[in-house]
């Protein structure tokens, strides 16, 4: 169990806590340890994509917005599943009996949506025009809902099994920095374009008739500048920046990435 699901249950069970007090007071409590188990229970949903979620992207603390993510990843990431196994009557025939191991309830982008930013507006004071009204804070409705969010969290966290994820995967070392890189096949895709999470070296992922996936990486050939020399070399998408350079293998002279291409002759 990750530590974020440890500090999701540790939510739930404080929010749960306040609840059974029956005081409405306490109910501004309850909608800040739901928000965060909300937010701890996405992030752990989150580290089961640890090698596929985007470093950029750790800094993002939105459970909407780490849940869109990881539907960028795999349309299912939100979705409930049942893991089963069975014994195969032969190589690739379905097997007779299938045993359940059990269901993963997951706290889902929908769920996510309409609740997440109803439980912050309860953790402010009231607006000025609700004040000029007369109307105070409706804690029916509020306790009503902090109950739902908290029924729905603690079937997500009873969960039998979780973090299962499953699909067409394809590992391989970067060309470039050697850092192992592993990407999900979109079920829906027949060919995927990626980067290299640690040198931004980029491939196209190519899903091939025999269920293989076959990795192309994206290579520039330019030719050395000088007129007299035209060595070819082998530039990668991302090396060509303003102010990038290159030593010709050939003629030694370096070549300069302007708004046009300049030679510098060896001196």
């Amino acid at each position: 169990m990750s530590i974020h699901r440890s500090r999701a249950r540790s939510a739930l069970a404080s929010a749960q806590s306040e609840l059974a007090s029956d005081e409405d007071q306490r109910l501004k409590y309850v909608a800040l340890e739901l928000r965060m188990a909300i937010e701890s229970i996405t992030y752990d949903r989150a580290f089961a994509y640890k090698s596929e979620f985007p470093p950029q992207e750790y800094e993002t603390w939105q459970p909407k917005k780490v849940m869109s993510v990881l539907l960028e990843i795999d349309s299912t990431a939100d979705s409930d599943s049942t893991l089963s196994f069975g014994m195969e009557p032969s190589p690739g025939h379905k097997p007779e009996v299938m045993n359940a191991l059990g269901t993963e309830v997951v706290f889902n982008l929908q769920v996510i949506k309409r609740h997440y930013d109803a439980l912050g507006s309860y953790l402010h004071s009231q607006t000025l025009k609700r004040t000029l009204s007369g109307s105070g804070p409706d804690y029916k409705k509020m306790r009503k809902r902090c109950e739902e969010i908290a029924s729905a969290l603690e079937k997500a966290l009873a969960s039998p099994v979780f973090n299962s994820t499953f699909g067409i995967f394809s590992s391989f070392d970067c060309c470039e920095c050697k850092v192992r890189i592993r990407r999900r096949m979109p079920r829906d895709k027949d060919s995927l374009v990626i980067d290299c999470f640690d040198c931004l070296a980029s491939y196209t992922l190519t899903r091939m008739p025999d269920g293989q996936v076959r990795m192309d990486p994206h290579q520039q050939k330019i030719l050395c500048a000088n007129t007299g020399c035209g060595h070819p070399t082998i530039i990668l998408p991302r090396e060509i920046v303003n102010g990038g350079d290159w030593i010709c293998e050939k003629c030694c002279g370096r070549n300069e990435f302007r708004l046009g291409l300049v030679h510098h002759p060896l001196t």
